[in-house]
């Protein structure tokens, strides 16, 4: 027999699905012009009820879809969304390429934080 935990989980689990699976549904439907307008503050007048890419989904495939949303999208703050919103990367993404010369050749090194310039080792940041 199912724990009580368990059952909690599994609801909800559902009720984020169908949380997940209205606003997607919602945002589906808005046309660039719609969703500029609920961006900026509002809502579209009226508010559209017209046919969604996800009418024609099943079950399966929805929650496989929205699994997959949950890995990338789950458990963010909304800083890290907008983050990820304005730049098209998570903050943690972030980083720069590192040039540097050693013994008389070029290294290119990604590094995920800035490090200072080292006069020393004759390396330079990417400005």
């Amino acid at each position: 027999m199912a724990s009580i935990r368990d059952r909690l989980l599994r609801l909800e689990n559902k009720r984020r699905f169908l949380d997940w699976f209205v606003w997607h549904r919602f945002y589906a439907t808005l046309t660039l012009e719609e969703l500029e307008t609920y961006v900026s503050g509002g809502l579209p007048d009226p508010v559209p009820n017209r046919p969604s890419s996800v009418d024609t989904l099943d079950r399966k495939s929805l929650l496989k879809l929205w699994e997959e949303e949950e890995l990338k999208f789950g458990g963010r703050s909304q800083e890290e969304l907008k983050f990820y919103a304005e730049n098209g990367f998570w903050p943690e993404r972030r980083g720069r390429l590192h040039y540097s010369m050693q013994d008389g050749k070029l290294f290119v090194e990604w590094r995920n934080e800035p490090q200072a310039e080292s006069a020393e080792s004759g390396t330079k940041r990417q400005e």
